[in-house]
């Protein structure tokens, strides 16, 4: 048996699991909900995870690849929920006004490729590439954009605003796409993958080296013991 067997499997498992790991934003949403507020999370993951699913969308599209196109469409209606929740409790301006202009560019990029690719006249083999390339930098940019938060990492020496579950389901999701990618050997779905996946990986190494919690709580609770 080759590999290729095995395509119906990886696109399953690669669905089911991009689906959950979509779902794990719940509870990143349960907790800025129930502090009342974003704190020091960044907006950025949610407004990239928008632009990546659409655009991934649109790629399925492309391809008539029915696992892309079922992935992507259930991970932008929860992505853009996400956002609309981030949005409702960001009452800090600072964070406000970055967000706004995350969204005024990326979306902007986003209806452009949109437009480009399903409402002009050019060779089908042109707009999977130029598509396909603008996929990639989503992809990339999606995965790498908790490292945003690495400056407040290094600075408390503690893990606390890295968001675990997406950070872990990215490395397991990426793995997977990766070798849909493989199977079906597109370049596009390949590449960007590997990189997240190396990218989450060493995300998730930040969680051996510096503890959830932030320096000062854990000198707090070595003196009261």
């Amino acid at each position: 048996m080759t590999l290729a067997d095995y395509k119906e499997i990886v696109a399953v498992s690669a669905t089911v699991v991009t689906i959950i790991q979509f779902l794990s934003g719940i509870d990143i949403c349960f907790k800025i909900a129930k502090q009342g507020s974003t704190g020091d999370l960044s907006g950025f993951p949610f407004v990239g995870g928008v632009f990546s699913t659409c655009m991934w969308l649109s790629y399925g599209w492309v391809l008539h690849d029915i696992s892309m196109s079922v992935t992507n469409g259930v991970g932008l209606f929860l992505q853009a929920t996400y956002l609309l929740i981030y949005i409702r409790y960001c009452i800090a301006l600072g964070p406000w006004y970055s967000l706004r202009r995350q969204m005024v560019v990326l979306f902007s990029v986003g209806l452009t490729m949109v437009y480009l690719t399903f409402f002009t006249d050019v060779a089908s083999e042109i707009k999977e590439s130029r598509l396909g390339l603008v996929c990639c930098a989503a992809s990339v940019l999606f995965c790498a954009s908790p490292l945003i938060s690495l400056s407040e990492v290094f600075k408390t020496q503690s893990t606390e605003c890295l968001p675990l579950p997406l950070i872990f389901a990215t490395f397991i999701v990426t793995g997977l796409w990766w070798l849909y990618g493989v199977i079906i050997e597109n370049s596009f779905v390949q590449y960007p993958n590997l990189i997240g996946c190396g990218l989450s990986g060493l995300q998730l190494m930040l969680f051996v080296i510096y503890p959830r919690k932030r320096k000062g709580e854990r000198l707090g609770e070595s003196r009261a013991i």
